[in-house]
């Protein structure tokens, strides 16, 4: 594995982790920009990711993804020295489709914590998790087409997908449009809303919640969630079968020949 760039000298640390049990916390600790993913922060979650996914038996039964001081990210740092340097961009764009890749195929299920903003790559990294869990008053918004980009985490998909596609493109299309945690808990898109400030509790209980079932039907529940929601329904009750053969299987468990054979 490659080590992870470092933070500039005479920064903390972009990214701070934390075990309690099965569930594991990584939170995005740059708050002097809002969280914002500079090249340091970006290669430190990769790095951290992939550690995680690699612990065999020791990997967490559940992941939080959060941001310190009451913002989760706002996005790219466009403040970067090198922004605009397309071998830096390329090195950037590298760990953050790792990133998205590894939570994808992470076998245990990530939950999400927002307060405050969650823009651009910052929502794209909330909606790569599996469950996402707001303040009430935390707002989200894709601004790439203003700062001359446009979202490449997958957020355009996953919020046609969660939400519908006029809310996506509100949020791609109209300059500075932001869109409240509730609304988008109300839409699909956001599982959970909480007072303001409480994200970050009500997700790490709900992941020690969720992380204390078995861990090899837990796997296969994550991946049929993962796996499902882009197929039509023969191929779903397809994926579901095998998942169930895998979780059986893994679970030294004797299924009823009534279900059939795989």
């Amino acid at each position: 594995m490659t080590p992870p760039e470092t933070a500039p000298e005479g920064e903390p640390s972009p990214l701070l982790v934390e075990r309690n049990g099965r569930v594991a916390t990584l939170t995005l600790n740059r708050p002097h920009r809002r969280n914002a993913m500079s090249t340091a922060l970006l290669g430190r979650l990769d790095h951290e990711l992939r550690k995680l996914t690699d612990q065999g038996g020791e990997a967490p039964g559940a992941l939080v993804l959060t941001g310190a001081a009451g913002t989760f990210s706002s996005g790219a740092d466009t403040r970067e020295p090198d922004w605009r340097d397309l071998s830096r961009r390329a090195v950037r764009r590298a760990h953050f489709r790792t990133v998205f890749a590894t939570l994808h195929e992470a076998p245990f299920p990530v939950v999400a914590a927002v307060e405050g903003y969650a823009l651009g790559g910052g929502l794209e990294l909330a909606l790569a998790c599996d469950l996402v869990v707001a303040g009430e008053g935390a707002l989200f918004g894709l601004p790439e087409l203003g700062v001359g980009a446009v979202p490449g985490g997958g957020a355009v998909h996953s919020l046609v997908r969660r939400a519908g596609r006029g809310v996506a493109a509100r949020m791609l299309l109209i300059p500075g449009e932001r869109v409240r945690a509730d609304e988008l808990a109300r839409l699909g898109a956001v599982e959970r809303t909480v007072p303001d400030g409480g994200a970050l509790a009500e997700a790490q209980a709900l992941a020690a919640s969720v992380a204390a079932g078995d861990p090899a039907l837990l796997e296969a529940g994550v991946r049929l969630l993962r796996d499902s929601g882009h197929l039509d329904r023969t191929a779903a009750l397809g994926v579901e079968n095998g998942y169930w053969w895998q979780a059986a299987s893994a679970a030294n468990r004797d299924p009823s020949p009534s279900f059939g054979q795989p």
